[in-house]
């Protein structure tokens, strides 16, 4: 085992060693439940302390769970309490448009697919659980990016740029910024063939109670089936559902905007 390897797998211990605890623990405590030197403890617990996984308290000295696993909790919280409370919607959603239905976050600079439900039809879409889109090619991903400041916009797209996946792709900041005004404007964003020639997929956003996007609801289908015409039938039926499910969900403005931050935050 490398030395790297092991200094991960002592600082993972440190951690649960510490949750475990339910409370604070000192340098000696630490070491006496996992059997290593205070030394080495002690110089995993530095690195920690700068990365905000642990705190130490100035007047005890003794070390605690960090900021940053409360953020990463907090956030894996409310990821998976929506997963579990939004896919009664979306088998609305299927039903209402005949079409693969899905639910996203922000996931730094892309957007994560959390659910899904498919449609009892022959055609798979690409929109799975786990996997993640470019934010300047996909309905959701462009959700998200509409939401935001235009200072982070434009960091998002000095980092990743506007790279081409279909003839369709939007490979333009002056461009891009038109779809996102018009996406603002009419209330939901299209992927019209940009990510997936063949592939429309249209999504709206679920807004908490500070009005903020926290996650972009929307259906994917093959344009032979997910026809143009069908656009406006569907985006309302969308945009309607994306709006029911924010009122019936009730999320505390607080954390989802915290959940919001932090996800946006990790580019």
């Amino acid at each position: 085992m490398s030395e790297n390897v092991q200094s991960v797998e002592r600082a993972l211990d440190i951690i649960n060693t510490i949750v475990a605890a339910n409370g604070s623990l000192s340098v000696a405590e630490l070491s006496l439940a996992m059997g290593l030197a205070p030394s080495t403890i002690h110089r995993i617990l530095q690195t920690l302390t700068v990365k905000n996984y642990v705190f130490q308290d100035p007047q005890t000295k003794r070390y605690d769970i960090g900021p940053e696993i409360v953020d990463i909790s907090s956030s894996l919280y409310l990821r998976y309490d929506l997963v579990r409370r939004v896919r009664p919607y979306l088998q609305t959603l299927v039903e209402l448009t005949g079409e693969t239905a899905h639910v996203a976050q922000l996931n730094g600079a892309t957007a994560m697919y959390i659910s899904q439900v498919e449609p009892l039809s022959m055609v798979r879409m690409f929109t799975t659980p786990g996997s993640v889109a470019p934010l300047h090619c996909s309905d959701v991903g462009k959700v998200f990016l509409a939401d935001l400041p235009a200072a982070r916009i434009d960091e998002i797209v000095r980092k990743t740029g506007l790279p081409a996946r279909t003839p369709r792709t939007i490979t333009d900041a002056e461009r891009l910024g038109q779809e996102l005004q018009q996406v603002r404007h009419q209330g939901f964003a299209l992927d019209d063939e940009e990510r997936e020639v063949g592939v429309r997929c249209l999504s709206a956003g679920i807004l908490n109670g500070a009005g903020k996007v926290i996650a972009a609801l929307g259906v994917a289908g093959p344009t032979s089936r997910l026809t143009a015409e069908r656009v406006p039938e569907i985006s309302a039926s969308v945009t309607a559902l994306a709006l029911r499910v924010a009122t019936e969900l009730i999320y505390q403005p607080a954390q989802a905007e915290a959940h919001q931050d932090i996800m946006a935050e990790q580019v």
